[in-house]
């Protein structure tokens, strides 16, 4: 399994959650050894350092939260990924996205696009599969790109949607290089605006 810390790539939210521990972690660490450093130097708190230690936490805060966040979701079994990683064929697949809005967010365990086609599964039993592929629609759509989306929840049904699509040659979709995004091609460019709208 790859290490590296890549969005779109299996593993990534397990690893992405544990490295925002070790930030936030890191982060505090900081002004609370500076404010300690000070009070022994100076044998009381009441110093500047202490108001330069306190404004010094607020980053790490941040990335607490942010921690927290990302603690929500984890990521896809393994077995799922291996079952998807032999249907895929030839399609490129985004894995462990986690797509956000004002209302919900919609964590979407794997996702592929073909053609007009973007097809996706999520094994939240919460997630409302038709809201989510909205959603993505939605976002797509903004950023120029009509898409048909759909959203499933039950592995047998992804996985031969999925066999199909390997199968079959997409639907050419007329394209003109995009200004935007010069050298992409329209499947790539449409990969790159879902990972843009996810955690």
């Amino acid at each position: 399994m790859n290490q590296k810390l890549e969005k779109g790539t299996y593993g990534y939210l397990d690893r992405s959650r544990v490295l925002a521990w070790k930030r936030a972690a890191l982060m505090l660490s900081v002004p609370v050894l500076i404010f300690l450093a000070a009070w022994i130097l100076h044998g009381t708190r009441e110093n500047v350092i202490t108001v330069v230690a306190i404004v010094g936490c607020l980053p790490g805060c941040n990335q607490v939260v942010r921690a927290v966040m990302a603690s929500r979701y984890h990521s896809m079994d393994r077995a799922m990924w291996e079952k998807v990683e032999a249907q895929k064929g030839e399609l490129p697949v985004l894995y462990e996205l986690v797509f956000t809005s004002y209302e919900n967010n919609y964590p979407v365990d794997c996702i592929v696009s073909a053609g007009r086609e973007v097809l996706g599964y999520s094994s939240d039993p919460k997630l409302d599969a038709a809201k989510a592929a909205a959603h993505i629609r939605d976002m797509l759509k903004k950023g120029s790109y009509k898409q048909n989306v759909k959203i499933v929840k039950e592995q047998e049904a992804f996985l031969g949607q999925l066999a199909r699509m390997s199968r079959t040659e997409p639907e050419q979709v007329p394209f003109r290089e995009d200004d935007r995004y010069p050298g992409y091609t329209r499947e790539e460019i449409i990969r790159h605006l879902l990972m843009a709208v996810s955690l």
